[in-house]
């Protein structure tokens, strides 16, 4: 069997791209028996797989995505004989011959629309997307609060979608070497109590929220915030940081590569992550493995994620969040519990489960079982 992938989220380095690269590399390891074409847009990536006999990497270059998935690959795809075509974003090729699967990741656009500002983005997606679900011969959700919405929202049948849940990097593990801890805490000149939030300037993090709770927690003062993720920085100016009088007790170091990233959450006392509507949520999988114990808002999938392993309440609950934060910093046997709670359920998301979940949707669609 002939499969090939869409590749041109390698370029991305957070959310689906790290979600591609890691899926990839577990799927390659674990099927000797097809063979796989890698669809590239960026030639940088050539080489990375080469090692694999099974394995052809083409760089397709085009450098307007649309034209790239719809127009491109379709060709590359005739060429190469495929059996199905996979794509790890939410798009597929309207004019191809072969089988194709689509990921989906949420479907926030339809849930809470008003929460992206680019209304042209916004149009484009409402129109396209039951398009591709209706055209794709399968699709993957990464929980089943994703499935369910399509289903329910775009009357997606519901036989058509296969829940799989992201993985975690095994990088994301308790650290006993204190002299990795203390290298990350110099590098980025982190204070020695802390509490910490992941995910780039996006109101769908709702970052207000943790603010706040953060200043109403007992230990405001003697504990910091970290807010790590891309233009974060933006969060002084939407939360008038810099007239609350705690502008010296909030930190934001931008974005931290997979690589520093670990030792933020064996740093950090607690992780909090009151996000408005998140449909899968990786840094809780990462919180979690880390052995951090995670305060969560109980909207979207984060119920479903966690699985009674966080404190969770009403994401505008201010009060509610702070009171998490202090049972989870002034108690320390309910602190030992929901770490081990939340190590014990962070093994259930493994890429090698991830990787052989997708072989058997991409196997049965390909030989029509």
């Amino acid at each position: 069997m002939r499969i090939g992938i869409m590749l041109r989220t390698l370029d991305e380095k957070f959310g689906i791209g790290m979600y591609t690269q890691y899926m990839l590399d577990a799927l390659l390891k674990l099927d000797c028996d097809h063979q796989y074409i890698l669809f590239y847009k960026n030639e940088v990536h050539l080489g990375t797989y080469a090692h694999y006999p099974n394995v052809e990497e083409r760089v397709v270059k085009v450098s307007n995505k649309l034209l790239w998935d719809q127009v491109a690959i379709p060709l590359a795809a005739r060429k190469t004989k495929l059996d199905v075509l996979f794509h790890t974003k939410f798009t597929v090729p309207f004019l191809t011959k072969c089988k194709t699967v689509m990921r989906l990741a949420g479907a926030s656009w339809f849930v809470h629309p008003e929460l992206y500002e680019n209304k042209l983005d916004l149009t484009y997606i409402k129109m396209v997307m039951p398009l591709y679900c209706r055209n794709a011969d399968a699709l993957i959700a990464n929980s089943n609060l994703t499935k369910n919405d399509f289903v329910k929202i775009l009357q997606v049948s519901p036989e058509k979608i296969r829940t799989i849940y992201n993985g975690v990097s095994p990088i994301f593990r308790p650290i006993r070497d204190q002299g990795i801890l203390g290298d990350v805490k110099k590098k980025y000149d982190l204070p020695d109590r802390f509490l910490l939030t992941v995910g780039r300037h996006d109101p769908r993090k709702n970052f207000p929220t943790t603010f706040k709770a953060f200043t109403k927690c007992r230990d405001a003062g003697a504990l910091k915030l970290v807010a790590v993720g891309k233009d974060s920085w933006k969060y002084k100016q939407d939360c008038r940081i810099d007239e609350s009088g705690f502008e010296d007790d909030i930190i934001f170091p931008g974005y931290v590569g997979h690589d520093d990233l670990p030792a933020f959450y064996n740093l950090a006392e607690a992780f909090i992550f009151p996000s408005v509507y998140e449909e899968f949520g990786n840094p809780l999988i990462e919180a979690m493995s880390c052995g951090c114990p995670i305060v969560a808002s109980n909207t979207g999938a984060i119920p479903e994620i966690t699985a009674g392993s966080a404190v969770l309440t009403d994401h505008l609950d201010v009060d509610k969040m702070a009171e998490g934060i202090d049972q989870i910093t002034q108690d320390a046997g309910f602190r030992r519990t929901l770490i081990e709670k939340g190590l014990q359920r962070a093994k259930k998301f493994s890429y090698d489960n991830v990787a052989k979940e997708v072989l058997d949707v991409l196997e049965e669609v390909a030989t029509g079982d």
